[in-house]
């Protein structure tokens, strides 16, 4: 969004991002590999700096959990990475549970953790080992579930940044055929109109997803930084102004708060 802090975007779009908008505005493009490219353990657990409250936590679970290789345990590993926001690490011992037992449920729950270390990756080689990853495994899920709408809808998500976005264009219009009233994939299109800057088509397509979910804060959201670029004022900043009325995070209400400001 032009007129917007580089933090606003950042911030706005990740909270669109839990509703399925999975785009960044200021990732690079990455390659698209194959879609049954799963290199199932072929590679080491991520290194991170970690802090010594991590390192200590990961030093105790594996001190008492010696030699195990069961589900619990990856999934204890993955969950004291992800509560340290390191969500590349957390996929990976997702993945090794699918791996472990490979069934549709493992297999999502991968394919989830995966899109959402790529969502909020800032390195390009990251990104792209991340979307490979998410695309594969929601490829699996869909193999086996073919009209499985979360998934094509994540799925179509992996595509936006790639040099083939129109698959993610054709797969959201997919799900749409399949039911038109699917807020996630509506959510996406209007995500892909705003960074096209599609404003118009982005606006109504937030105002659709309203119609079904009159209390979706995430299309609110979109709503109102669309009109605010279609530069229509007053009415994006009414719904600024009832957004803050609501549970918002304390930084998501401070980036609206700023915005309120600068068009004062």
């Amino acid at each position: 969004m032009s007129d917007l802090r580089k933090e606003l975007k950042l911030s706005i779009i990740l909270v669109l991002a839990i509703a399925a908008v999975a785009y960044l505005f200021t990732r690079p493009k990455f390659v698209v590999k194959k879609d049954s490219q799963i290199t199932q353990n072929s590679k080491k657990e991520e290194t991170h700096s970690l802090p010594d409250s991590v390192l200590n936590k990961l030093k105790s679970y594996k001190e008492a959990n010696k030699a195990s290789n069961s589900k619990a345990y990856y999934a204890g590993l993955g969950n004291i990475f992800a509560q340290a926001s390191i969500f590349d690490s957390s996929a990976y011992y997702s993945e090794k549970i699918s791996v472990l037992e490979p069934n549709l449920s493992n297999n999502l729950a991968t394919a989830d953790a995966y899109n959402q270390a790529f969502n909020l990756a800032l390195d390009p080689v990251k990104i792209e080992a991340a979307a490979v990853k998410a695309r594969a495994y929601y490829n699996l899920v869909i193999k086996a579930q073919p009209d499985n709408l979360y998934a094509k809808t994540n799925l179509a998500s992996t595509y936006v940044k790639s040099e083939t976005p129109m698959v993610a264009i054709n797969t959201l219009k997919e799900v749409l055929d399949a039911n038109p009233n699917y807020v996630p994939a509506i959510m996406s299109l209007g995500g892909l109109s705003m960074q096209s800057g599609q404003y118009d088509k982005a606006i109504l397509r937030f105002q659709k997803v309203l119609n079904i979910d009159p209390v979706n804060i995430n299309a609110k959201l979109g709503l109102a930084y669309s009109l605010l670029e279609t530069k229509k004022i007053d009415e994006a900043k009414s719904i600024f102004n009832e957004l803050l009325k609501g549970n918002l995070s304390p930084a998501i209400k401070e980036e609206i708060m700023n915005t309120l400001k600068s068009i004062k």
